[in-house]
């Protein structure tokens, strides 16, 4: 019999794929989507990708911030993760966090507590904590205040700014959802009326809700694409992804409503991707991963993360 694969199996791999497809051209993409077998090119994932793993590698261990930076500063330092023909560049607010962290030894105090924080690039490294809160607090995370405690806290190794937090908590909550067995459409909607809800009861994120406004209209996901706009911000990479897949029923259409503002982007196709592959589980996933370069290193902290249990 075969083996069934892993939440955190898709959620990777998903994350790999979608995040090299910002490599491929508009003909490349086509070719593996329509037919991964004669798609002859290797695969490049990079950053979000690479950063996700050191994440999903210390957390199987059981949670420890020192742990999570120790793994971060070996990727930025030692290329722990980071194999050749992947594609890595350290964004400015993260590459601070680290700096600081290896000065001071804290990581309490090494997040950005900055504007310039609320960065789109905390959001796909985020995804497989989601998971890992889901397995060890179940859907309803968000009433406990240690579980979201420790959500906000390795948010913030890097990005402290409260709209970063807001952003992250909102994921988690969808992707919460989709664990739990709801339908897409079902789990956007729980996930972000649970998320406005706890926010606003909290002074310090009450403010930052302004830039989601647009998420809670009822009719988000029939607005015209060109609505939403990219600028860098957390929140407006949420936007992309959630409208993205709620205007979806398959893969190929989420990944390519992904790419509506072209290549440019990694964090958006990557997180959709990551998304997208946990709510079809199809084993195309499974077959176009071959195409990854350093696939075993992926499959390496997988399988480490199967074996320890903490996130499925």
């Amino acid at each position: 019999m075969a083996k069934k694969q892993s939440t955190i199996q898709f959620l990777l791999l998903g994350m790999a794929i979608g995040e090299s497809m910002t490599q491929l051209s508009n003909s490349q993409q086509t070719i593996l989507l329509n037919d991964s077998k004669s798609f002859q090119s290797e695969l490049h994932w990079g950053t979000q990708t690479s950063l996700s793993l050191t994440t999903v590698a210390s957390l199987a261990r059981g949670y420890q911030l020192v742990d999570v930076m120790n793994h971060f500063q070996n990727w930025y330092k030692k290329r722990q993760f980071a194999p050749e023909k992947t594609l890595q560049r350290i964004d400015a607010i993260t590459k601070r966090a680290i700096d600081n962290y290896i000065k001071n030894h804290d990581a309490l105090s090494s997040g950005i507590l900055e504007d310039t924080a609320d960065s789109e690039n905390i959001l796909a490294r985020m995804l497989p904590v989601a998971l890992y809160l889901h397995h060890e607090y179940g859907v309803s995370f968000i009433n406990d205040e240690v579980a979201m405690l420790t959500l906000h806290r390795i948010a913030g190794l890097t990005h402290n700014d409260e709209g970063a937090l807001v952003s992250v908590g909102m994921l988690s909550l969808i992707v919460s959802q989709i664990l739990d067995g709801q339908e897409l459409q079902d789990a956007v909607e729980n996930g972000l009326a649970f998320g406005f809800e706890y926010y606003s009861r909290h002074k310090v994120f009450e403010s930052e809700l302004k830039a989601f406004e647009k998420l809670n209209l009822p009719d988000f996901a029939n607005i015209e694409f060109g609505s939403v706009g990219l600028d860098g911000r957390s929140s407006s990479a949420l936007e992309a992804i959630i409208w993205a897949l709620l205007n979806s029923h398959n893969y190929k259409q989420a990944i390519q409503n992904a790419f509506f503002h072209g290549h440019a982007n990694n964090v958006v196709p990557a997180v959709v991707s990551a998304i997208a592959a946990i709510v079809y589980r199809d084993e195309w996933f499974i077959d176009t991963s071959q195409h990854l370069t350093s696939r075993k290193l992926i499959m390496s902290v997988i399988n480490q993360a199967e074996r320890l249990g903490r996130f499925n």
